[in-house]
């Protein structure tokens, strides 16, 4: 399924950098599309290996704790 996923992925990445390339600003475009591909990929991912990814609420108290202590 993992070699699904990422053929499913470097078509959509195929299909979609002509579009981006037309636009008037490229290099903006194209870095919003290749986060939206990324976080898509790695959740997509997480989902075919059953792991749950980590809540928000953890992440932000793991940066308090970092600023503060």
């Amino acid at each position: 399924m993992i070699i699904g996923l990422i053929v499913l992925f470097i078509i959509a990445i195929i299909i979609g950098l002509p579009y981006i390339l037309k636009t008037n600003k490229p290099k903006r475009t194209a870095i919003v599309y290749s986060c939206l591909i990324v976080i898509g990929f790695v959740m997509s991912l997480l989902q075919i290996i059953d792991k749950m990814p980590p809540s928000p609420v953890i992440l932000i108290e793991k940066i308090v704790k970092g600023v503060f202590y």
